[in-house]
């Protein structure tokens, strides 16, 4: 399915936003969010985990039911118990046919927790997360869930259908299904499954044929379509198992007590004991139990490999059919097995007691949990998701982190779930989760392939799934199928390259996207999905190409060049970067090409490629940078001949400095010297201006200094004679001498600069370092030379600049008189007013309302430019402001319709909506609120009208005229949500937010918050919206908001919210804080 746009325009975006010219499908993710991670295919490996007999026909069948467009879109393959229906099932998930992806649930009691519809609807979303790259949705509770998986489900189906694959939805075992019941109360995973069906998806369901659809399935339901059904025959090896199994099952429910015990405990734990565990629960040698296990075929049970340790770990037991464990639990009764999972719990309490010491069963560390949540057991869960000891030790266990976390994300949902959340519960889940993700944030990527190469790439995807950048997990994940490729672990290797081919929607970033779409051509050519990896290449190109930027655009190319040689294209590579037309582009192009050739060991094609290019200089430019490869990848000999061989002086001076760059950062350091003293004698012989020989001796004093070279970097600066370029040296290498604290020395190189305001800026940086080495007399004295040196720049302009940020500077230490006097000596009448201004604003905002007043006073006397409207608006409707703030509204007035008429003359339209927003804000702040409605919907621009309205709303608000102030904080929210700037957008709507809180509607404003994206001002949002809404609904928002943003920045929100949680937190944790965690609590728990 395609779509095609044209004339869709320009875009761009900053940090954190998310742009598009072209279609979209699915959802746009702005928060710092991991993407979906599922590991339901291991959970399918334990159901059947043997050889499927005998069932090629209906594979095949299967197969073609996928693959045919005509078929209906349904089919039900019925059959009664033992029929082999899961194994035909589980067979066909574990190995789909070429461009088949299967998204399953298998509903089953043999494990705690899979046979409900909220089960299905958790287990798919999260399979369906990770096929689109996607986050999980936010805190699903049952009223969201059904909605997130429709529209999960037609994205995947559409996506799918784009990369010429095909969706299918299997679910298994309808007739298992414990939420089903007679009457208008049923709530079946039948009823989940979609009526009409997004195009491109097929459903495939197996189960007995009674019980009957469920009563809350529509009646034009395909379910309900006899025409779908596909009787499975019988199995004749399922027959005998059944068989045996059954007889089996007796001899434990009814033999000795120990054979009970064992099948009891098993049945309790829902799988996943070791005999070792048996033995410790039973308090038997693990001999005995070993033999009475033995003493049961497989029939009865089925074992697998552990799951964290699979070469060492011991193997584990689970029943080996639904009937069996329905049997058990039947036979056994809820008091008995109550018991037996009181024995685990006490079990679970002594390793905990003990500090989850190594030798921990790992059942303890990954099943329990999941016989908690099934049991409802709450505080449990908690408890064990927040205990660091156990979290280390599932570390440890696993290798990553990716358990530990959905453990949280699972208690998390829980709890949000309940009427009045518990929020003391919510926020040490969360500052458990931020201490998982602080050190989980910089693995580097590189080590999940190590881990790999060790031997142990179980442990190597945990730890690349840990990772929570979505940029960075899919780089890891790449390296890993790299390291997996290596070791000959193919099968493997393909499903981590897939997994990191799923994340590529996640990444907003278009250059990020190029990046991790190019590094994946690789690892899917040597898997041998060759489709794939021509589309990923294709998609790389296209987003290369769309980039705005000329360098980024090449940035990418050259990436995607290097990609497509590495994966055996190299006449690919090579065509595409001629195609690139930048002269001056395509050599680098082309020498990044020839490096991936130098690194697979083709040295001649990389130099041939060089001596390829017919423009002379071209061609030395070309070598030159083929220069600096080599010898950044160490070949300093070729690199220097090479760099001899070049005719052009200018690059082979520059093919030098590299070198000397690269020598340098090897810690050969004499040998840095001799290079570059060849690299400046050849400065001298070239020729070009004066100031491109500055430039060259400049950048060769920077290499120096990068080597340590300080005295020769020194001289070398000293030598140009451009003051400005030598300037810039010195300043350079004031930077460089200040981090190892030589101030003597840095003071002296400051006072030698002979331009002022390279003079300036460096004594800036000399006062900052003193500053931060706590040199605070030295700083200041230092500081005060700053301000001199400006004083005396000749260029007036510079000077007026200069000064005036000195006033901010000095303003914000709340040294006023210094900032004063600053502000007095510009004799630039729009810089001063400015200065002015900018005093004024600080002295307001520091409660010296009078010395205020008359600062914005004299800004406003200061005689304008009557060009400069704009300024002299401003001025005054600082000035309003002030007098505002200070009582004096009538005044305050008087001055707001001065700045009126001023801002009725400003012709420029962007700049009148900017003054005529500031004027808004004035307005009403001295209550003259028809005035400030006139002037707000007078303003064109969007942004400004926002923002102006918002102002207003604001206003109103504080004033007690809440009906007007929900008028226009509605309006203002109207137009916000048309603003694609992200970080406005979410102050307008923090703003918004509070009046709507402040007037009752806290609906609307939780949905305003809920459409932030950045957590800090999130977090301030809620803060404000928790201290209009009732204990209930404030413990609710607040849960919500500990699964967004970092527990800290709602300290303020959770006191006012539940102030007992701040005082519990802080008397549990404050041992661990730090002394600004401890002084925030303190202040906030007062």
């Amino acid at each position: 399915m395609k779509s095609t746009v044209r004339y869709t325009g320009d875009a761009s975006g900053g940090w954190g936003s998310y742009v598009n010219t072209g279609s979209h499908y699915g959802d746009v993710h702005l928060a710092v969010m991991p993407p979906a991670q599922s590991a339901y295919r291991e959970q399918v490996e334990q159901i059947f985990p043997w050889r499927l007999v005998g069932r090629e026909a209906e594979l095949a069948e299967l197969t073609a039911f996928c693959m045919d467009d005509h078929n209906p879109a349904y089919v039900w393959w019925q059959g009664p118990a033992w029929a082999g229906k899961s194994a035909l099932m589980a067979t066909f998930v574990l190995n789909p046919p070429p461009g088949i992806r299967v998204v399953s649930f298998f509903i089953t009691a043999r494990y705690a927790g899979h046979s409900n519809r909220n089960a299905f609807l958790d287990v798919v979303i999260e399979q369906l997360a990770e096929l689109l790259g996607q986050p999980m949705p936010p805190l699903l509770t049952e009223a969201t869930q059904r909605g997130w998986f429709g529209r999960l489900l037609k994205d995947a189906a559409r996506l799918c259908c784009e990369r010429g694959e095909r969706l299918v939805l299997l679910v298994d075992g309808l007739d298992e299904d414990r939420g089903v019941t007679v009457g208008p109360g049923a709530h079946s995973i039948a009823a989940l499954l979609p009526a009409v069906p997004p195009e491109g998806l097929r459903v495939i369901v197996a189960g007995r044929s009674n019980p009957p659809v469920p009563s809350d399935v529509p009646a034009r339901h395909p379910l309900r379509d006899r025409e779908i059904v596909r009787v499975l025959s019988l199995s004749p090896e399922a027959q005998v198992i059944r068989d045996d199994a059954e007889r089996e099952l007796d001899h434990l429910l009814y033999g000795g007590q120990s054979d009970r015990n064992l099948l009891g405990l098993l049945v309790a734990a829902g799988g996943g004991l070791s005999s070792s565990d048996l033995a410790e629960l039973t308090e038997q040698a693990t001999s005995e139990v070993d033999r009475h296990l033995r003493a049961v075929s497989g029939r009865t049970f089925s074992s697998r490999d552990s799951r964290w340790r699979p070469l060492e770990g011991a193997q584990v037991f689970v029943l080996a059919h639904e009937e069996l464990n329905a049997t058990a639990v039947a036979a056994f009764g809820e008091a008995n097995l109550g018991e037996y999972r009181d024995m685990i719990h006490a079990w679970a309490d002594r390793y905990r007691d003990q500090g989850w010491p190594s030798g921990t069963p790992e059942y303890l560390l990954r099943g329990y949990h999941q016989l908690l949540y099934a049991s409802g057991d709450l505080s449990r869960m908690v408890a064990c998701a927040a205990d660091q000891a156990r979290l280390d030790r599932m570390l440890d266990m696993s290798g990553g982190d990716a358990a530990a976390l959905a453990e949280i994300l699972a208690c998390q949902s829980t709890i949000c779930q309940q009427e009045r959340p518990d929020v003391y519960a919510m926020l040490l889940l969360a500052r458990t989760r931020e201490f998982l993700a602080d050190r989980n944030a910089n693995i580097p990527v590189q080590l999940p392939s190590v881990w790999a190469e060790l031997g142990n790439p179980i442990r190597a995807e945990a730890l690349a799934r840990s990772i929570t950048n979505p940029d960075s997990q899919a780089k890891a994940l790449n390296a890993l199928a790299r390291a997996l490729i290596k070791a000959g672990q193919l099968d493997h290797a393909k499903q981590v390259a897939q997994q990191a081919d799923a994340l590529i929607r996640s990444i907003t970033d278009q250059r990020s996207k190029a990046q991790v779409l190019s590094a994946l051509i690789v690892p899917l050519t040597q898997v041998g999905l060759l489709d794939r990896a021509n589309q990923v290449a294709q998609q790389a190109e296209t987003i290369a190409r769309s980039l705005t930027s000329p360098y980024h655009q090449v940035q990418a190319l050259r990436g995607l060049i290097c990609a497509l040689a590495e994966a055996g294209r190299p006449d690919r590579a090579e065509a595409l970067a001629r195609s690139i037309t930048d002269l001056g582009s395509q050599p680098r192009t082309i020498l990044d090409l020839a490096n991936t050739l130098t690194n697979s060991g083709q040295f001649d094609r990389a130099e041939a490629l060089a001596h390829s290019i017919s423009d002379r200089g071209l061609q030395a430019w070309a070598l030159r940078e083929l220069t600096g490869a080599l010898a950044a990848a160490g070949q300093f000999d070729r690199a220097e001949a090479l760099a001899q061989s070049i005719a052009d002086d200018f690059h082979q001076c520059r093919a030098l400095r590299a070198l000397a760059k690269a020598l340098g950062k090897d810690g050969q350091l004499d040998r840095v010297k001799d290079v570059a003293r060849q690299a400046t004698k050849l400065t001298y012989s070239i020729r070009f201006p004066l100031d491109s020989r500055a430039r060259e001796l400049r950048d060769l004093a920077r290499v120096l200094m990068e080597a340590g070279h300080f005295d020769a970097a020194e001289a070398l600066a000293r030598s140009i004679t451009d003051s400005r370029f030598q300037a810039q040296a010195l300043h350079d290498l004031i930077g460089a001498l200040t981090p190892i604290e030589q101030f003597d020395r840095a003071e002296v190189l400051a006072q030698s600069i002979a331009d002022p305001t390279y003079q300036a800026r460096a004594l800036r940086i000399l006062a900052s370092a003193l500053g931060k080495a706590r040199q605070l007399d030295r700083a200041t004295q230092v500081a005060e030379q700053a301000q001199t040196i400006a004083c005396h720049i000749s260029d007036p302009e510079s000077q007026a600049r200069a000064l005036r940020d000195l006033v901010g500077a000095f303003a914000k230490a709340e040294q006023f008189d210094r900032a004063e006097a600053i502000a007095q000596s510009i004799a630039d009448p729009t810089h001063q007013a400015r200065a002015l201004r900018i005093l004024a604003s600080a002295l307001d905002e520091a409660g010296q309302f009078d010395r205020a007043k008359q600062i914005a006073q004299r800004a406003q006397t200061i005689p304008q430019p009557s060009t400069d409207a704009a300024s002299q608006a401003e001025t005054l409707t600082v000035r309003a402001r002030v007098l505002a703030r200070a009582g004096e509204l009538d005044y305050a007035r008087k001055v707001a319709r001065q700045a009126e008429r001023v801002a009725r003359s400003i012709a420029s339209p962007d700049l009148h909506s900017k003054t005529m927003t500031t004027l808004v804000r004035a307005l009403a702040e001295t209550e003259q609120f028809d005035h400030a409605e006139v002037f707000a919907r007078s303003i064109t621009n969007p942004n400004c009208q926002a923002k102006a309205l918002t102002a207003l709303a604001m206003s109103l608000s504080k004033a007690g005229r809440l009906d007007h102030a929900v008028q226009f904080a509605q309006q203002a929210e109207k137009i916000a949500r048309s603003i694609t700037d992200v970080k406005l957008q979410s102050v307008i709507f923090r703003d918004l937010a509070g009046v709507f809180a402040q007037s009752g509607q806290l609906a609307q404003a939780e949905a305003l918050a809920k459409f932030i994206v950045d957590p800090h001002i999130l977090a301030e949002a809620i803060t404000v919206i928790v201290a209009h809404a009732s204990t209930s609904r404030g413990h609710q928002l607040l849960a919500w908001a500990l699964t967004k943003v970092r527990s800290d920045m709602l300290l303020m929100g959770i006191a006012k919210g539940d102030p007992s949680t701040i005082v519990q937190m802080a008397e549990m944790m404050r041992p661990k804080l730090t002394p600004n965690e401890d002084s925030d609590i303190d202040r906030v728990s007062r």
